[in-house]
């Protein structure tokens, strides 16, 4: 009785570790038939090959026909080769794979008319958008869409908002807390819960690591759990056969925002926010080891402080019934914490706002 409960106990524990994780990868479901008979080939040889890295997927077809390839690497292109003995090959050039979203092809083979020819097929496949394989309402944005849109913080909250169902960073009229966001299946999100849904107020990687990215709004997936709003699954970047990098500069000041409403001017904050950096991906084994590396650092705009310590001259608040501690004041307060816990307070004004982020993968 007790092995039997200790058993049950341990594949609850592995159920809810498996139902908690995320999905980071893409798969290819369909079936091989003969359009002529419309009978179903058993035994028909699938092999995927994911072209900038020489990766190689196969199966064979089930009794019914169907076959499935799983884990396979988001995006492509894929090249799918599809063979049978006394039939004619079947290929499919530029399959894109999306995150999270499996890849739907049915494949015809015609009959070989000759015993020592075969017969090449090259042909473009779509993924249908209604097909019995997809799981729910999601929005995938690939390596080109993410390169294509603009964005002015370069986060991924500016990405999310492609999803129709999205309002700024609230998916499907959820709060934006109640989202669940991951990196590679890692857990992102801003558990403290003080200002934004990511963490540290920004977007914990870089947009130029991201590889793919897919908000789900209801998916009907039992690996996909934990969120109310949406679940935003993000897979970084990897290496090819060839050798690629970039480098990138963003910056922006004042003088790029309006100083007038109106006829009304006014004095335009002075800041200045400047990002960089360069990325590098390659080859160390041609087909089989691969690398890619990510730099990126920012400063955040400056902020202008505008509450300062109580002085004869200006002894109040924002307004006359609010009263300010005096600088006497915070400084003994400074003083007892420093020498009854060891704790530093730091300046209470006159201090430096800047913020510095560096960010690698």
């Amino acid at each position: 009785m007790l092995k039997r409960t200790l058993l049950f106990l341990a594949i609850v524990m592995i159920a809810g570790t498996y139902l908690s994780a995320q999905i980071t990868t893409s798969s290819i479901n369909g079936s091989v038939v003969d359009p002529s008979t419309g009978e179903a080939l058993v035994g028909a040889s699938i092999v995927a090959t994911h072209t900038p890295s020489g990766t190689k997927y196969s199966t064979t077809s089930s009794k019914k026909g169907g076959f499935t390839i799983n884990d396979m690497r988001v995006g492509g292109p894929y090249k799918v080769v599809v063979t049978f003995v006394g039939f004619e090959t079947v290929t499919f050039d530029d399959v894109i794979l999306k995150l999270a979203e499996p890849f739907l092809l049915d494949v015809p083979m015609k009959k070989r008319e000759g015993i020592l020819e075969t017969v090449i097929i090259s042909t473009t496949k779509r993924n249908p958008i209604f097909n019995s394989h997809r799981t729910g309402a999601v929005t995938n944005l690939g390596r080109s869409q993410i390169e294509r849109m603009p964005s002015i913080f370069r986060s991924v909250n500016d990405l999310t908002r492609a999803a129709p169902q999205s309002n700024g960073a609230s998916i499907a009229g959820g709060n934006y807390r109640q989202n669940n966001f991951t990196i590679d299946g890692a857990d992102f999100n801003n558990s403290f819960g003080i200002g934004t849904n990511l963490p540290a107020g920004g977007s914990p990687i870089s947009l130029d690591a991201i590889d793919e990215i897919s908000v789900n709004i209801s998916p009907f997936d039992i690996r996909q759990s934990g969120f109310i709003g949406s679940a935003i699954n993000a897979v970084t970047r990897s290496g090819t056969n060839n050798f690629s990098g970039s480098v990138y500069k963003y910056s922006r000041t004042e003088r790029q925002q309006g100083g007038r409403v109106n006829k009304t001017t006014f004095i335009r904050n002075p800041f200045h926010f400047l990002q960089w950096g360069f990325s590098v991906g390659g080859p160390i084994i041609k087909n089989k080891l691969f690398f890619f590396f990510n730099y990126e650092t920012e400063n955040q705009p400056q902020q202008v402080q505008t509450r300062f310590a109580a002085t004869s001259a200006a002894p109040f608040g924002s307004t006359s019934d609010i009263a300010r501690p005096t600088a006497d004041e915070l400084n003994a307060i400074s003083d007892y914490l420093s020498t009854t816990y060891g704790y530093e307070t730091g300046p209470f004004d006159h201090y430096s706002t800047q913020i510095q982020r560096t960010k690698y993968l």
